[in-house]
Formats: structure tokens, sequence, C-alpha cells
């Protein structure tokens, strides 16, 4: 879908996050089938904001496992205006507005690496061995191989036979069902706003999470 947007235009190419192929969003490095009806996402679209503040969402993760070893994470959507991800931090932790700044700078420097979102699907059994130390994302596998899936895992992770994941390096990968951005050097400019408490799937009876709120 890249070759695709650049033999177009290189404006469209400079501007191009992520692609519809045959009604299904995809990511802009995918190889197109033979007669595919193809459309190109750009970031001044309403499609390619939600892909560009999805994919901030998981360079926030990516910032807050590096910074706070053993941090838990669940889930983290676009929403309008922005973006939110949820946490558990260990010995009950909480952030506070010095982290929410060390957060940024550490996403800065990933954004500044131009990391690859580079995708894979994976059997059930081999993603619940890759999310091993994190539970939240156990339990959305486990659901989804299951059949029984919400809405929120479903736009995690979607449906099907085997798991989607995207990693941004070796050392950190996040359930998806994308699409990503190229890399990361195309996400722009970020603000995480605030911290929130959320309990997890909305069940006062379950454990509270720290929802860090963005805009993008």
């Amino acid at each position: 879908a890249t070759t695709l947007a650049e033999s177009i235009g290189s404006r469209l190419a400079k501007a191009a996050v992520a692609a519809v192929v045959n009604g299904d969003e995809a990511d802009l490095g995918n190889e197109l089938p033979n007669g595919a009806v193809v459309a190109i996402i750009t970031a001044d679209s309403e499609e390619g904001r939600h892909v560009l503040r999805h994919s901030t969402a998981h360079v926030l993760a990516q910032a807050v496992t590096q910074l706070f070893p053993g941090a838990k994470y669940s889930i983290g959507p676009a929403i309008t205006d922005g973006f939110y991800y949820d946490f558990e931090l260990p010995d009950g932790r909480t952030f506070t507005e010095a982290d929410l700044s060390s957060i940024e700078a550490r996403m800065r420097d990933i954004i500044k690496a131009n990391q690859p979102f580079v995708r894979d699907e994976l059997p059930a059994a081999e993603a619940l061995r890759v999310f091993a130390d994190q539970p939240y994302k156990c339990e959305i596998i486990e659901r989804v191989s299951t059949g029984a899936a919400d809405s929120d895992d479903s736009s995690e992770v979607g449906s099907g036979e085997t798991i989607s994941v995207y990693r941004n390096t070796p050392e950190f990968v996040d359930l998806c069902r994308g699409p990503h951005v190229p890399g990361t050097g195309r996400l722009g400019h970020f603000k995480l706003m605030k911290v929130a408490g959320a309990y997890w799937r909305g069940n006062e009876k379950g454990p509270m999470l720290q929802r860090i709120y963005g805009t993008a």
C-alpha cells in the first residue's frame, strides 16, 4: 500500500498512515492482492486520527513498562479527541504529575527513534506464553480464543483463530488488531492530560486500575 501511495504522489505518501483494502483497514506495509480495491487513509481524516491516537497509546504503554518495571497494562483504545491506557503499578504505587512528565519524555524518545510497528499473528497458546507476565492481556486472549470476547476484547485483537500482536522493539509487544502507523516517527504532537481510576471491565468488585488520558 505504501508503494501505491507513492505512485499516486509524494504528498499522499507523506500523509498516508494506513489503508483500507477490500473494505478492511490494514497497515501500509501490507502486500496488496491482485484486483484489490484500496483507499489510502491520511492523517487529516477521522480514520487517520484514530490510527495516530491508537499508535500513540501503544507508545504510552511502552514508556510506562520501561519506566516502571513490573507494570501491568490492560487496554488502550483511541477515543474522541485522544486516547487512554489502563495500568496497574507494582506495590500499589500511583502515578504523579512528575511521573506524567517523565513518561512524556520517554515517549518522545521512542517517537524520535522511529521504531517500526511490526505485526504478527500467533496461535492463542503462543500468545499466552508471550504475555505470561501480563494477566490482563492473558484474560483477553483467553476470552477471544474461547468465543467469550466482548466488544472491548474484539477492539483489541479482533476475532479468529489467531491473536494479532504488534511489536515496537523485541522488548515490547502489545495485543492489537491494528492498523498502526508504519513507525513511531510518524507520530506528531501529543500530551498526557490526567490520571483517573478505572475498574477493570467496569466491575466495581474487580481490580482498580489507573487510567492515563492523552490527546494526540
